[in-house]
């Protein structure tokens, strides 16, 4: 409760600050600011007001992996992950073309796309636009193993989403199993 409290009150502060930017191009003697000036009046609270938004989805991802008593560990770009099911299959370096089952939940258990519904997914390591977060989690793993990954949003989707299922900032939790390395 505490987390989303803290998003109710940084969200309006979010809206006043961009919309201040928009009132703000000029100097009080009406001459334009340069693009350095307002960058820097308003860079450091927007720094700051992200650092506050990944606290708290911290929060409530350390939550989520406390209540399933998952064994989870943390990459430095903020990505958790588990490989619970181990193999001795071949990695994927930077280049390879990948394929691999998986679903995907928001943090609160729903459930937004499968494998079982759309198919498996394609992903050429290191040369995707897609989440960063998945690529860096399957460069963990070996062909055969399966893994969970929870991303932050600015792993996965960002701040608008996907435009589908996705709801923007949205934590995903995903299950993967890496099924083949293509080449």
């Amino acid at each position: 409760m505490k987390s989303f409290k803290i998003l109710a009150i940084m969200l309006p502060a979010a809206v006043f600050l961009m919309s201040a930017s928009c009132n703000s191009g000029k100097k009080a003697n009406d001459e334009p600011l340069a693009y350095s000036d307002v960058k820097h009046q308003y860079q450091k609270p927007m720094i700051e007001m992200n650092k506050e938004i990944i606290a708290v989805n911290d929060e409530m991802i350390r939550g989520f992996i406390k209540r399933r008593n998952w064994d989870m560990q943390q990459s430095p770009s903020g990505l958790y992950y588990q490989i619970y099911s181990h193999s001795d299959g071949e990695m994927p370096l930077p280049g390879a073309n990948v394929e691999f089952t998986y679903n995907t939940w928001l943090l609160d258990g729903t459930l937004i796309y499968s494998s079982d519904s759309l198919g498996n997914r394609e992903m050429l390591i290191g040369h995707n636009n897609e989440e960063s977060g998945i690529d860096e989690g399957l460069r963990l793993m070996r062909v055969g193993e399966k893994a969970r990954f929870i991303l932050h949003p600015h792993l996965a989707f960002g701040v608008p989403g996907d435009g589908y299922k996705v709801p923007y900032r949205a934590v995903l939790v995903y299950d993967i199993e890496l099924i083949a390395i293509k080449n």
